[in-house]
């Protein structure tokens, strides 16, 4: 085995480590526990009025309080469950739509165009015509969800077969690889990292979109709702506490998720592939 291919393949496995998590946790978590620091202390010297500033200490007593009464825990449920389910139809379908639009020269023409305009319009202001047709439910939250979704994994997974090296392509024919097995071993495979750039970029509009969407549209449970309702009483500690848990959702999701999809699929096979 190359060297240089055994030292990548350690790398992936030591990737996971108790110590390289701790340490990488470490290094994300002090920017942010110095900026509550710096919050906290704004709150406690009366620099900003505690009515337009609570500090964590108040938040983080108002997210038990909320949890206590299961509100937390619902809502948290609520905007996950829609999230989850509309990036699973967004990303199916832009992956579809990706793939086709590289492989298809006229698929390209007809859909790329329309594809960069909808990306190019804010979800937000999508809602306002969702409403329009579906009413304020929770169709109207999940189809604009989908939308923001599947059109961005479409242009990435567009891009991503189309900047696929065409050597590797003609290499792996040369050596026999046909259809459905030159797309899984060779095609899929090199375009991945476009694919789950995609995946990122999509369900972060999504989940920003979402948010609005839920002050909007959601009938009684979900974090925008919830911010949205204690605006309307002006209860500043609420509002914080739901903005609080929607930045630490959406950092997990991100750091968690496709950081470990990337390992176990960009990194794991890039590493097989040199073997």
């Amino acid at each position: 085995m190359d060297v240089a291919v055994e030292q990548r393949a350690r790398g992936a496995a030591a990737a996971w480590t108790p110590g390289v998590l701790a340490r990488g946790l470490g290094r994300n978590l002090l920017p942010i526990v110095g900026l509550v620091a710096v919050w906290e202390a704004l709150s406690r010297l009366g620099l900003v009025h505690p009515r337009l500033l609570p500090g964590p200490s108040v938040v983080l007593g108002t997210l038990w309080d909320l949890a206590r009464q299961g509100l937390l825990v619902q809502d948290v449920y609520w905007s996950l469950r829609r999230l989850l389910l509309s990036s699973a139809l967004g990303m199916s379908a832009g992956v579809v739509l990706g793939i086709v639009m590289g492989k298809s020269r006229l698929a390209e023409l007809a859909l790329v165009p329309p594809i960069q305009f909808i990306l190019s319009i804010p979800g937000v202001a999508i809602l306002p015509i969702a409403i329009l047709w579906f009413g304020l439910t929770e169709t109207t939250v999940i189809a604009v969800l989908t939308l923001e979704t599947a059109v961005t994994v479409a242009v990435n997974a567009w891009t991503g077969v189309k900047t696929v090296d065409a050597t590797l392509l003609n290499a792996a024919r040369t050596l026999g690889s046909r259809g459905a097995d030159l797309f899984l071993r060779v095609l899929l495979p090199a375009s991945l990292p476009s694919i789950i750039a995609g995946f990122r970029q999509g369900m972060s509009r999504a989940w920003r979109v979402l948010v609005a969407g839920e002050m909007v549209a959601a009938s009684q449970f979900g974090l925008g709702y919830r911010v949205f309702e204690a605006q309307e009483f002006f209860h500043a500690d609420v509002m914080y506490a739901g903005v609080v848990t929607v930045g630490l959702l959406g950092f997990a999701l991100e750091r968690l998720l496709f950081r470990s999809l990337e390992v176990f699929t960009v990194e794991r096979w890039g590493v097989m592939r040199e073997l």
